[in-house]
């Protein structure tokens, strides 16, 4: 059968329950978007701090680029001559923000998580331990050769962690620990306290945490969940992305000196990839620096994110959210879609989340926000959860 051929019934199969996945190019500005022409307040969009899409920060680096102009193609790898000006100008400036830890740069979170982590992996000796709900970066990373070794532990428990490590760490030389720090689903987060004592108490566990919900977005000067909590000791690596809160391109890798040598030369998505362009390093220093400013933007994304939990909590509906990713769950998929309509006929869009993409019976609105949303949104937002939540 032609490849063509096998392609169309796959899809006409995916057509048939309701879960064809299609690209909208969609007008953005200020928090809301345009689809079928009408304009929705954005609550699917990962720019928690509304500074990807802010007018006044664009034009502010637009005139900093006239002053300043930069090329907008690194024409090759950064192991060639693709690491331009720029790379050691955004990669100092992460370095100031985490002093001790060295950043490596990629051109995306998914080419970071699943590049180290296989590179890790391959490392002789090595029991990986991922969260069993970890991002398919991270588990295209352990899956990647199909021979390392690696187990999942329950979700955020830490207890079925230990009994892990109790039961299978003893054969190996290294343990290798591996979670998100803010979950992208149900937007809970890890016991990274829990974690940093399970390190602390066994010299062979190291801690990898993808911080990619929590850059920005926690900690002083949104430096990350692990600085919330106290515990950023604990992490041996960390993953940054730059295309969530910071709002712009690109991801990063905070490790040691000697872990940064090692993945340049063992890493594949790093050694085979063009380099991100210039104008794009140049824009993501621009933008790390107003993050770092940004601390009106976070309390308001805190207040934000709690007056939503609390409304669906008052509904009587399982909010397992404590941070600024909300599922509204609605059980059936039926029930998420015909949600998402509802929401698009009162002004917003928000994604339906179905089975398989999370566990059946769990299917969900993803309620994206951010510190864009004003207060006239935010309460008309209110109140149709509550319409909703009441209905169902």
């Amino acid at each position: 059968m032609p490849f063509d051929d096998y392609m169309e019934q796959a899809l006409d199969k995916i057509s048939a329950k309701g879960l064809l996945r299609q690209i909208q190019p969609m007008e953005q500005s200020e928090g809301l978007v345009t689809r079928d022409g009408r304009r929705l307040v954005n609550l699917a969009s990962n720019d928690y701090l509304g500074l990807g899409q802010d007018n006044a920060l664009r034009d502010e680096f637009i005139e900093e680029l006239s002053k300043n102009p930069c090329y907008f193609s690194s024409s090759g790898s950064a192991l060639l001559t693709g690491a331009h000006e720029s790379y050691k100008k955004f990669t100092d400036t992460i370095e100031k923000l985490y002093p001790g830890r060295q950043a490596l740069l990629f051109n995306s979170g998914f080419a970071a998580n699943s590049g180290v982590i296989r590179a890790l992996c391959e490392i002789p000796g090595t029991l990986v331990l991922a969260d069993k709900l970890s991002h398919a970066s991270i588990i295209d990373g352990l899956t990647a050769r199909g021979k390392s070794r690696f187990m999942r532990f329950a979700h955020n428990d830490a207890e079925s962690l230990s009994k892990l490590i109790a039961d299978y760490g003893e054969g190996y030389e290294r343990i290798l620990v591996v979670t998100e720090s803010v979950f992208s689903m149900d937007g809970d987060v890890a016991p990274l306290k829990e974690i940093a004592r399970i390190k602390k108490s066994n010299p062979k566990v190291s801690v990898y945490v993808d911080e990619a919900h929590g850059f920005c977005v926690y900690g002083p000067k949104g430096r990350g969940m692990l600085w919330q909590e106290g515990v950023d000791e604990c992490a041996d690596f960390v993953l940054c992305t730059c295309g969530k809160a910071l709002g712009s391109e690109g991801a990063f890798v905070l490790c040691s000196k000697t872990a940064r040598d090692y993945f340049i030369n063992t890493v594949r998505p790093l050694i085979f990839s063009t380099a991100i362009a210039p104008v794009c390093l140049e824009h993501s220093a621009f933008m790390l620096k107003k993050s770092i400013a940004a601390d009106d933007r976070r309390k308001r994304l805190s207040l934000i994110s709690s007056e939503v939990r609390d409304t669906l909590k008052e509904c009587e509906i399982a909010c397992p959210s404590t941070t600024q990713i909300v599922p509204f769950i609605l059980g059936e998929n039926e029930k998420a879609v015909e949600a998402a309509e509802i929401f698009r006929e009162n002004g917003f869009l928000a994604m339906p989340v179905r089975y398989p993409a999370v566990a059946k019976g769990s299917a969900r609105l993803r309620l994206s926000l951010s510190s864009a949303i004003d207060d006239c949104a935010l309460e008309d937002l209110l109140k149709l959860i509550r319409k909703l939540g009441n209905s169902y």
